[in-house]
């Protein structure tokens, strides 16, 4: 048993030239007698094709004399027909397992095709041409031979060169896998340091963002923004227990009965939608929406505007509190007035300039926050396929090492870097 010191340590580029060097005793012998057997086959076709070419020609001459026309045409086919597939056979163009083989599987089925049509059509030109006839047969007979000579060398003595090549193969598919190993460590390395690039530009774009948000103007109208949200909330609020009595309102001034100006019924729509800018479209003292409420109330009153018990009471009340208690004024000046703030604040130079640099700085973040997940999905798709070429190099190095120990008896370690 070899122990660690005596084994060998190849990196993977010399590793190759290396086997190649190791297992040409093996291959030289093996090649210089395929070779040896191919051109027998050679040889052994050129006697066939010989032998074709002469039936041919005693078709020929038989049609010439005018004599026995059909089947010295029929022969004549048959014989070009046997060139021309032996014309079709390929000849490896090195040597090498698969060449060779491939080239025997090649010729069995040319050989195959021409004793198919020899069977077919010999025993219909008979007695004519017997001894050209036989001189096929024999030829044939030879070369089928030879074939099956070449066949029984490559599942016996040559599948140690099947072995030598698989294990050369092997070596060229470990540089492939390792080439195509450190590209895509190289590509992972690129695109990370792409992404730390992207995210110090994102985390200096938010800083800028954070200093343009806490200019005055900006400050002052998220302030604005957020009392005007507040304020939309509380119209809603306000509003919750007329929806259902304005709703119910329109539907009856579509009728006779019950009218409504064009004013009204515009703001009416208006306060279904949006009582906010419903409320801030109004005069001092509501005088639109105080109409409507009066319509409203004498249709409640005269029992022809419907509506469930409960909610009859609440709106009945809530009209009330706005006609006699004015229950909204402060609610409407504030919304005027904080509305009134927010238009003269975004109407400044100042709040303008602020908020187109607030938008071009947002548009570059999500920008760059795109082109890092990009990157990212791009970096994990590598990292997967990383982790899969490491696995693959790792079988392929112990299969080549175990495989070069049992054909040379060598032990060796191969090196990937």
């Amino acid at each position: 048993m070899l122990r660690i010191s005596d084994s060998l340590e190849k990196g993977i580029e010399d590793f190759r030239s290396w086997l190649e060097s190791e297992t040409a005793t093996i291959l030289q012998p093996l090649n210089g007698q395929g070779m040896k057997l191919i051109g027998k086959i050679r040889e052994k076709l050129e006697d066939t094709r010989t032998t074709c070419e002469k039936l041919e020609r005693e078709g020929i001459k038989q049609v010439e004399k005018g004599k026995i026309i059909r089947k010295a045409k029929v022969t004549q086919k048959l014989s070009r027909y046997f060139l021309k597939q032996m014309s079709k056979v390929v000849f490896p163009s090195q040597t090498s397992f698969s060449e060779i083989d491939t080239f025997r599987q090649s010729l069995e089925k040319t050989v195959s095709l021409i004793e198919r049509e020899k069977n077919i059509w010999f025993p219909r030109i008979s007695p004519l041409f017997i001894i050209a006839r036989k001189k096929v047969d024999f030829a044939l007979n030879r070369l089928a031979s030879s074939i099956s000579e070449l066949g029984a060398f490559l599942s016996t003595d040559y599948s140690k060169a099947r072995i030598v090549e698989n294990l050369l193969s092997g070596a060229d598919d470990l540089q492939r896998l390792t080439k195509k190993l450190r590209q895509q460590e190289k590509e992972k390395s690129k695109i990370r340091e792409e992404v730390e690039l992207f995210q110090k530009n994102l985390e200096e774009i938010k800083q800028d963002m954070e200093s343009v948000r806490g200019s005055l103007e900006l400050s002052s109208l998220a302030e604005i923004d957020f009392r005007l949200e507040q304020l939309r909330k509380k119209a809603k609020h306000a509003f919750r227990h007329l929806r259902k009595p304005f709703s119910k309102f329109v539907n009856m001034v579509r009728g006779p009965g019950y009218s409504l100006s064009a004013e009204e019924s515009e703001q009416l729509s208006h306060y279904l939608v949006d009582p906010f800018l419903a409320l801030t479209s109004e005069k001092p003292s509501l005088p639109t929406l105080k109409n409507i409420l009066t319509k409203i109330k004498t249709a409640m009153e005269e029992s022809k505007l419907k509506l469930k018990s409960s909610r009859m009471k609440k709106g009945g009340e809530r009209i009330n509190e706005i006609l006699n208690d004015n229950a909204l004024d402060e609610l409407y000046r504030d919304c005027v007035r904080t509305l009134s703030l927010h238009k003269e604040l975004t109407s400044s130079k100042e709040t303008q300039t602020a908020q187109i640099e607030s938008k071009q700085l947002q548009g570059r973040a999500t920008e760059l926050r795109n082109r890092v997940e990009t990157l990212e999905a791009q970096l994990k798709s590598i990292e997967g396929l990383c982790k899969e070429l490491h696995s693959e190099i790792n079988n392929k190095k112990t299969q080549l090492e175990e495989t070069t120990h049992n054909i040379l008896k060598k032990t060796v370690r191969i090196k990937l870097q």
